[in-house]
């Protein structure tokens, strides 16, 4: 019903993952699997919104309407089991720009940021370019795979300076999805200390293994203490038509977060974001689930590579996002010898590790949400490039 599987050439268009390839993986028409966005075409009904709101002409000034409150409150209904009504939401351009706003607005200067590498680098970045204390508390790496250091956090939420907690669910870069139990215990801890969690829930569509439990669905005190980041940009492969969603259910946390968004000069939205996102919201369904199948496959593929070509490397479970997360460390190699390897002998162009932190060096990241072929050309080349270093 859906083509998955043929290669859209995205020269020219400014994609940034594409156009940051050198000129042999230009020529050699090599995929990046780095950048978190597909390698495929939106919904057909979100190109078909696309287009008609194209055809309108006047690309205006926009602010959401009912139409859009109604399409992202039936959703979450929907998808998430989750109750919002329209006052709650805070349209803005995206995720990123949603967690600075939030550090600004919740904090001062010198104040605590908790986060928990290896993680999405905009968390780090965030806290410190805005002058902001980072407070990391790194996931425990575990024969079962990553896992919250609680005691960690319950002393990094103890600190007088600690008021935020940046919260990746599901997380990127290790691909867990957090459990009631897992996410219970992160809303106890926060309350108790006063700490409020700002929750990038971006990936929450994106579940292999779930369900993906939204931070305010651990009940009304959790509700009124968190800050909840969705977008429709991963799920449907819009990012660059620069919306998102953040959903705030504490009046007074909405108002300190609104305010400082305008004062950072967010007033409207996206006009094309407005369109895509209702047509995503009221029709893509089926397509996500048909993408979501077909990257678990890949992810399979994956599997099976490293089991039976180079079983010293250890991948994680992608319980939710299209990112596969590996362990290379085994093969002796430094962060920056991995890299030279990966890129100049494989001619993969992935995420390396290091940039989620130190915790992440000897790792490497897969962008899976690409056409088959093309995942498994890549690993023959891998496999090529390791019995060289072997012989």
């Amino acid at each position: 019903m859906y083509d998955f599987s043929t290669i859209i050439d995205r020269s020219g268009t400014g994609a940034c993952k594409w156009e940051r390839r050198s000129d042999y993986e230009k020529a050699h028409g090599i995929l990046p699997m780095s950048v978190a966005d597909m390698e495929f075409k939106a919904p057909p009904c979100v190109q078909e919104a696309l287009e008609k709101a194209a055809r309108h002409g006047i690309y205006g000034y926009t602010d959401p309407t009912p139409a859009y409150h109604q399409a992202v409150t039936g959703w979450m209904a929907r998808r998430h089991n989750l109750a919002v009504e329209p006052q709650h939401i805070v349209t803005l351009n995206g995720v990123v720009p949603a967690l600075g706003i939030a550090v600004r607005a919740l904090t001062q200067p010198g104040e605590g940021v908790i986060f928990q590498p290896p993680v999405y680098h905009p968390f780090r970045i965030t806290i410190e370019r805005n002058q902001r204390t980072p407070l990391p508390c790194p996931l425990r790496l575990t024969g079962e795979g990553y896992r919250m250091d609680f005691q960690a956090l319950e002393a990094a939420a103890a600190r007088p300076e600690a008021k935020l907690m940046l919260l990746c669910s599901p997380h990127n870069p290790v691909g867990r999805v957090w459990t009631r139990e897992e996410l219970a215990q992160v809303d106890q801890i926060c309350r108790r200390h006063g700490v409020v969690v700002v929750a990038d829930e971006i990936h929450g569509d994106l579940v292999i293994q779930g369900p993906h439990i939204p931070f305010p669905n651990l009940g009304e005190a959790a509700r009124d203490n968190c800050v909840l980041c969705t977008a429709p940009s991963k799920t449907f492969n819009i990012p660059g038509l620069q919306t998102a969603n953040i959903l705030i259910f504490n009046p007074e946390l909405r108002q300190r977060f609104a305010r400082q968004a305008q004062t950072d000069g967010f007033e409207n939205m996206s006009y094309f974001g407005h369109a895509a996102t209702i047509a995503a919201y009221q029709g893509g369904a089926p397509w996500l689930d048909a993408v979501l199948d077909y990257v678990a496959d890949n992810y399979k593929a994956l599997q099976a590579f490293f089991a039976a070509r180079m079983p010293q490397v250890r991948l994680f479970p992608m319980e939710g996002t299209y990112l596969a997360w590996a362990d290379f460390r085994a093969l002796g190699m430094s962060a920056a010898e991995l890299e030279r390897f990966m890129r100049g002998e494989a001619h993969m162009i992935l995420d390396e590790g290091y940039i989620f932190g130190q915790e992440g060096e000897g790792f490497e990241r897969f962008n899976l949400a690409l056409p088959r072929q093309e995942l498994e050309r890549q690993l023959e080349a891998l496999d090529q490039a390791w019995q060289r270093r072997q012989s």
